[in-house]
């Protein structure tokens, strides 16, 4: 039989559990209500669809796309002929992949990038990422869903690649999971920030080679349950895409955790390897890839 003081301890345990549980329904509500007045507090002020992102100049008309059709005609787009079919480099000639795709095992099943990273689009992830402009990613994150919307990619979850949470607190926000969310609402599929986490920090991979990139972010992916992974068609999203060793580390942590598939989209690909004389395979390759 159980005592008074047995019975009033498992009453008092049930209490803080409840307590816990509205405490965190409480936080997660208090969170909704943030995010929809820094959202409303971001459209006033840059107001949507009024000005091309690019050139400051008023539209003639609402659009959802913000970039006038000057600018638009100026900006580099990869056309699904003219890259890599399996990670969406651009490529040479007739090649049917990169010089990296055809070197390094891939783990994602797919990627797939709307620009070059150059010129006006370099400008605007940079805007996006370090000078404080959230709100580039409206436009930006638009160019993701109308590239996802040709593909045929049958997808569950999306995902944008985590950052540690002492860089978001440091950035102020995470560029990819803005573009996601804006990606989401275009296309409505569902977005989970919290199933991949990034567990170290990693330094910048810009002026890294590709063994440095793959060495640098090995195991800094991790999934959290893989409950919600199991069985899943992933899309991971980021703003570019370089030699896809930051992809490959997320699809190999969600691969683990037994994703059916992962695919990752991109605003922007980096310029393509270019073959090194000293590497006469890589040079016939392009060679035979141009006759």
């Amino acid at each position: 039989m159980e005592s008074n003081s047995t019975k009033a301890l498992g009453t008092t345990n049930k209490i803080i559990s409840t307590n816990k549980k509205k405490a965190k329904n409480k936080f997660g509500a208090y969170t909704n209500v943030f995010k929809g007045l820094y959202k409303r507090t971001l459209n006033m002020l840059f107001p949507a669809h009024i000005k091309c992102i690019v050139c400051g100049d008023d539209l003639p008309e609402v659009r959802q796309i913000e970039v006038c059709d000057k600018c638009s005609a100026k900006l580099n787009f990869i056309s699904k002929n003219s890259c890599c079919k399996h990670c969406g480099a651009p490529v040479y000639g007739d090649a049917e992949v990169c010089l990296n795709c055809k070197d390094i095992k891939r783990e994602f099943d797919q990627g797939r990038s709307v620009f070059v990273y150059d010129g006006e689009i370099e400008k605007l992830i940079a805007g996006l990422k370090f000078n404080n402009k959230p709100y580039l990613s409206r436009t930006l994150g638009r160019y993701l869903a109308s590239l996802y919307q040709t593909l045929d990619w049958h997808v569950d979850m999306v995902i944008p690649v985590p950052m540690t949470e002492a860089r978001k607190k440091w950035r102020g926000y995470n560029q990819a999971e803005l573009l996601a969310t804006e990606f989401c609402e275009a296309v409505h599929l569902p977005l989970n920030t919290q199933a991949l986490q990034k567990v170290r920090e990693t330094d910048e991979q810009k002026e890294l080679s590709m063994q440095e990139r793959q060495k640098n972010i090995l195991d800094a992916f991790k999934v959290q349950d893989k409950y919600y992974i199991k069985g899943k068609s992933i899309l991971i999203i980021d703003d570019v895409m370089t030699t896809g060793a930051t992809a490959n580390a997320c699809a190999t942590a969600l691969k683990k955790a037994h994703a059916s598939k992962v695919y990752v989209l991109t605003i922007a690909h980096g310029k393509p390897k270019l073959p090194m004389q000293n590497n006469m395979e890589d040079v016939h390759y392009v060679i035979n890839s141009v006759k």
